[in-house]
């Protein structure tokens, strides 16, 4: 698995739990209050698709968060930190 494949499953999980945890809402239910197409935050939250910067954005709207706070809680929710320059 690659680098870039680790993070999004990592960034997929980590947003998987932030939405449980911080809104109890059902995937299909937040997903339909932020006007983000079902299929599309699922496979997110699988680490099968990168989400578009505006998606992002309607996520951290979602969680009340501005989008720095966002990007930060994922970094520090997820299990292992993934740095994706080579060295």
């Amino acid at each position: 698995m690659d680098k870039v494949q680790e993070y999004r499953i990592q960034f997929g999980k980590a947003l998987r739990e932030i939405r449980k945890k911080n809104t109890g809402k059902s995937l299909r239910m937040f997903a339909y209050e932020y006007d983000i197409p079902c299929a599309t935050l699922s496979r997110i939250e699988n680490g099968q698709r990168e989400a578009q910067l505006t998606t992002l954005k309607r996520i951290s709207e979602g969680f009340g968060l501005t989008f720095s706070d966002f990007i930060k809680l994922i970094e520090n929710t997820m299990e292992t930190k993934i740095i994706l320059k080579d060295e």
